[in-house]
């Protein structure tokens, strides 16, 4: 063996142990790695499905009927325990019927008319201390927007002028519901009767 093949296996073994040198300083140095395996995450995808809902429709509710109107009180402080209104009488005699339609007085009424607002007639002390008491009737005619515009007084049994005013005063400031005839609104005449001082 010549000296270049000793030459050359020389620095071969010295080159082999440089590199085990060197794997053994790495492994000395950094300790050992436990590589873990990832775990993929797994993303997990909502399908979210809308239906074609039909739109349904509500019927139309019919409006409430109108509510009652509320009588207004009288203004008069002290309203007479002595004074009543007696129920009140259509006079279908005296029935007006609607302008421009054929057909007898005393065609049927539908509906009749209704007091929204009505006041106590006053009873004057003065023949409250004479004793005057009765009946007074009124034979009162109601138009077509439901006020008074006509009174006759047909029986006044407690003989004064002052029961007989009271009473169409009062008949006067009264407001009614009209009366209705097939339908529409129809002026009509009704009877009442107010007592004075009578107990019933």
């Amino acid at each position: 063996m010549n000296d270049r093949e000793e030459h050359y296996q020389r620095n071969l073994r010295v080159a082999a142990i440089v590199a085990l040198t060197v794997v053994i300083f790495v492994f000395q140095i950094f300790p050992k790695m436990s590589w873990k395996k990832e775990t993929p995450k797994v993303i997990v995808v909502a399908s979210l499905h809308i239906e074609n809902i039909p739109v349904t429709r509500q019927g139309t509710r019919k409006p409430p009927p109108p509510k009652p109107a509320v009588p207004i009180p009288s203004d008069d402080e002290l309203i007479p325990e002595d004074v009543t209104i007696e129920k009140t009488e259509l006079d279908l005699n005296l029935y007006s019927p609607i302008e421009g339609e054929d057909g007898p007085p005393g065609a049927p009424i539908v509906y009749q008319p209704r007091p929204i607002f009505e006041v106590i007639p006053e009873y004057p002390q003065e023949l409250q201390k004479k004793g005057i008491q009765g009946i007074v009737k009124l034979h009162i005619h109601i138009n077509k927007q439901g006020l008074v515009d006509q009174v006759v007084v047909i029986e006044n049994t407690t003989g004064s002028l002052l029961c007989s005013r009271s009473a169409k005063n009062a008949a006067m400031q009264g407001r009614y519901m009209p009366a209705k005839s097939r339908g529409k609104p129809t002026d009509i005449w009704i009877t009442r009767t107010y007592s004075f001082g009578i107990s019933k």
